[in-house]
């Protein structure tokens, strides 16, 4: 932010609170923002992206609204989300855990939500700044540095900041809001003449589009739910014949080499989700399908369709 921002929105006893969520891998905790939607004209599916910036000293949490077709090129977009009755805007993982001034310095885990951290929020013009108060339970918020963490600050979150002086929003793999692991999409890249800006772009709209879900899966057996994601198993045309042209109304650009390379992405991260389960249920099966990594879901609740026959909105 440019400004020191004024201006207290919630009253002295409507703090916001700093909570877990499941919504997406790309974030453990989210913020309840309903007490200041109507103020940020916000709504569930609406878009905002993230930074940090310092008030009186310490580290402010800033997000603000953006539109559908700038996530491609926001550092950290994320999509709000409605979760039990709450409006919630999820937290960038970089920017909890790194240390202020370029974040909150939080070990997630080690995160109690039973206390969580509560938030004041106060704005200039559209841009909303949270700045922890104090925990749950009374006591003060004083960030300290991380266990084991070293003297410099989060490169992350460091990176980011420095790339948003030059004017470079290019995304990075480590916070790109997709449930695909850093070392997976650099191992994928590696092998493809494809810029990385290119493939994340894709990677972040189909996730902040909700694009695929587990509503899409058509195999014979049920998704795979490991480490809060799902594998689905969607038809072998999946990506050219419906995703290429969801995004492109999506107003995303697709590379056909940038496509192939995301499918890769996908490919790579549900095998090795799928080794790490230690199951046989797909063994035979799945090389007859596209692999696709999304959000993951209570298995119990999702109904297997056969193929051309799935329902859309299970992300």
């Amino acid at each position: 932010m440019s400004t020191r921002p004024t201006g207290t929105i919630l009253d002295d006893d409507r703090l916001l609170e700093l909570r877990e969520t499941e919504e997406t891998a790309a974030s453990e905790l989210a913020v309840e923002l309903t007490p200041v939607a109507e103020h940020m004209d916000a709504e569930r599916g609406d878009h905002v992206d993230w930074d940090v910036d310092e008030y009186e000293d310490q580290a402010m949490l800033v997000l603000s609204g953006i539109p559908e077709a700038a996530t491609a090129d926001a550092p950290y977009p994320r999509q709000l989300r409605e979760e039990d009755g709450e409006i919630v805007a999820p937290v960038p993982d970089p920017l909890v855990r790194a240390e202020p001034p370029e974040g909150l310095g939080i070990d997630l885990e080690g995160y109690d939500a039973d206390r969580p951290l509560l938030f004041d929020a106060i704005t200039t013009g559209e841009t909303i700044g949270l700045v922890p108060v104090r925990f749950d339970d009374g006591e003060p918020y004083r960030a300290e540095r991380l266990p084991d963490a070293a003297e410099d600050s989060d490169p992350i979150a460091e990176g980011v900041i420095e790339r948003e002086d030059r004017g470079d929003p290019t995304p990075r793999p480590e916070t790109m809001d997709a449930p695909i692991d850093a070392d997976v999409f650099g191992s994928v890249l590696a092998d493809h003449e494809v810029a990385d800006g290119d493939v994340i772009g894709i990677l972040e709209a189909i996730e902040t589009h909700d694009l695929v879900g587990t509503g899409d899966h058509v195999a014979g057996v049920p998704p795979l739910s490991v480490d809060e994601r799902a594998v689905c198993l969607l038809p072998e045309d999946v990506w050219t014949d419906r995703l290429s042209p969801e995004l492109e109304a999506e107003g995303v650009g697709v590379d056909p080499d940038a496509l192939a390379a995301a499918r890769a992405v996908h490919e790579r991260q549900a095998r090795e989700l799928i080794d790490a389960a230690g199951t046989t249920d797909y063994q035979g099966i799945d090389d007859e399908y596209a692999l696709v990594v999304s959000d993951a879901r209570d298995t119990a609740e999702w109904e297997v369709s056969e193929p051309g026959t799935a329902d859309r909105g299970g992300n």
